[in-house]
């Protein structure tokens, strides 16, 4: 109904009222020409269709609403633009779980090694002296080539006395022990010179006993010296004093394991800057030149010489321990008996005093060594010291012959110990007495 208009009602019944579409309103003319004819229950009906049209446009626009348009929680969730994450947002919750997995990925993965060692051979383990004799049965297969390397090198033996003349010293490295080029050369050139042949691989050998063999044996001195420095002075002022005396020193591995300290090479380098003491040397580390500072090498004066043997390090690896030989400990005690024997009688009783001592108390799983101080009176009351300082001087000895340790325990006490083991101690010792 459009309010306002008069709207007539006709009689006629051949017109019935036009029922509205869902889609579209119903065409009610509000021309005055136009007359609609109904009763009382058309105009009931047509209200009660407008009322359900309603209805109709309502539900229609709620399922397009829930069909097309999502709600807005929806719609936020699915359309809504990600935030931009930062680079310490994203990498800190990821670190700590990614550091884990890399430690529970290492630290749980066992190490796979081979079970095939030397201990599952059903052969046992040889003597020193059984090994020696299996290897040299078998000769090398490249023996005619390294007596020909040997050779070549021999004919350089006569620039080397040139050299060494001059006032150089020789300096021989290369691949292969040159230890037997170096002893041909002291029989060919130097036996009717005065020299002194040093094994610097020896285990125990020490500045103090090259010292002593230079003044005691080549220049027959008689008495001794309070310090390292002392005899270097002799042994300079001596050889000044008679320029025409010429001492000529063979040292095997110059670069030793005793040998490689910054005093034994400060002392070996002043011997060397004297007009008529001559060096001949070998090296074999491939490091060992870092030692020698520029000073040093300028009182060396070395000249280097290539010489490439191929020859095993036979005398050079005899003192060190193999996996092949038995561990008799014959070696440690050969080399314990021939440092003692080099010593004052009083250092050796001092030296057994605390190898007892240790023997004592070898079963003591809580023994962690003498105290400095029991020690002293030990000594004192065996009348082998009057003074602490008299033993601290011999246990330097001990130490640099590396025979004793020193560690301070957790009261700051000053503990000794025997660096050797319990079996060897006790062979020494009988040895000691049988003597």
């Amino acid at each position: 109904r459009t309010p306002g208009k008069s709207v007539t009602f006709s009689t006629t019944p051949n017109i019935e009222p036009s029922t509205p579409t869902r889609t579209g309103r119903s065409d009610i003319r509000s021309d005055s020409d136009s007359e609609l004819s109904s009763s009382d229950s058309g105009e009931e009906e047509d209200e009660v269709g407008i009322e359900e049209e309603q209805k109709v446009k309502k539900e229609d626009k709620e399922n397009l609403k829930t069909l097309r348009t999502p709600s807005k929680c929806s719609s936020a969730a699915l359309y809504k633009t990600p935030a931009k994450k930062s680079k310490t947002a994203s990498e800190v919750p990821n670190q700590p779980s990614m550091i884990e997995e890399y430690f529970e990925a290492h630290g749980s993965s066992k190490v796979l090694t081979s079970d095939r060692t030397l201990e599952r051979l059903h052969t046992p383990k040889l003597d020193r002296e059984t090994l020696v004799q299996l290897l040299e049965g078998k000769p090398s297969c490249c023996s005619k080539e390294i007596q020909q390397l040997h050779n070549k090198h021999r004919k350089h033996f006569s620039k080397w006395m040139l050299q060494l003349q001059l006032g150089f010293s020789v300096l021989v490295y290369g691949l292969g022990s040159k230890k037997s080029l170096l002893e041909d050369f002291r029989v060919s050139h130097l036996a009717q010179e005065i020299h002194l042949v040093v094994n610097g691989f020896f285990p125990s050998i020490t500045l103090k006993s090259i010292l002593n063999a230079l003044t005691c044996e080549v220049l027959e001195h008689q008495g001794s010296f309070r310090t390292p420095s002392d005899q270097i002075q002799y042994i300079t002022q001596t050889l000044k004093d008679s320029p025409d005396l010429h001492v000529y020193l063979l040292i095997h591995n110059i670069d030793g394991p005793m040998l490689r300290g910054e005093k034994t090479q400060s002392a070996l380098g002043q011997l060397a800057s004297l007009p008529n003491l001559h060096l001949v040397a070998s090296l074999d580390h491939i490091n060992a030149p870092l030692v020698w500072d520029q000073f040093k090498q300028s009182q060396f004066n070395w000249l280097w010489w290539e010489c490439v043997t191929f020859q095993h390090y036979a005398e050079e690896t005899s003192y060190e321990n193999s996996l092949l030989v038995q561990q008799t400990g014959a070696l440690a005690l050969s080399s314990l008996t021939h440092v003692l024997r080099s010593l004052t009688p009083n250092a050796r009783g001092i030296f057994k005093l605390l190898v007892k001592f240790q023997l004592e108390n070898k079963d003591n799983p809580s023994y962690t060594g003498l105290s400095f101080q029991d020690f002293y009176q030990r000594c004192r009351e065996a009348f082998l010291v009057n003074s602490d300082l008299t033993l601290r001087t011999q246990l330097t000895e001990f130490r640099d012959h590396k025979l004793i340790r020193t560690r301070k325990g957790a009261d700051g006490v000053e503990y000794l110990i025997v660096a050797v083991d319990a079996s060897t101690l006790m062979d020494f010792l009988e040895n000691e007495e049988d003597d």
